[in-house]
């Protein structure tokens, strides 16, 4: 299993979340529904860095639209959201 932290998300025209991007080990990008797929599956962990540096773990989350992404409910508002494009 791997670790991953995300640096970056690709958007749609109107705002989606359409894929999230890192730079360690190498740049990579994974789509949204491979992530949920990674982080439920137990194949890898995605994680991004808090305001103050910390390690703020990504779940997958049930919404009444479908699953999301985002940091655990438990660090406080959403910080995946807040993150630049790729």
């Amino acid at each position: 299993m791997a670790d991953w932290e995300i640096k970056a998300v690709s958007r749609d025209p109107s705002g989606s979340i359409l894929a999230y991007c890192g730079d360690e080990p190498f740049g990579w990008t994974v789509w949204v529904h491979d992530l949920i797929d990674d982080i439920e599956g137990g194949r890898h962990t995605y994680y991004v860095s808090g305001p103050s540096g910390a390690r703020v773990d990504v779940v997958a989350s049930l919404t009444g639209e479908g699953k999301i992404v985002r940091t655990h409910p438990d660090a406080g508002p959403d910080l995946v959201s807040r993150l630049p494009r790729c």
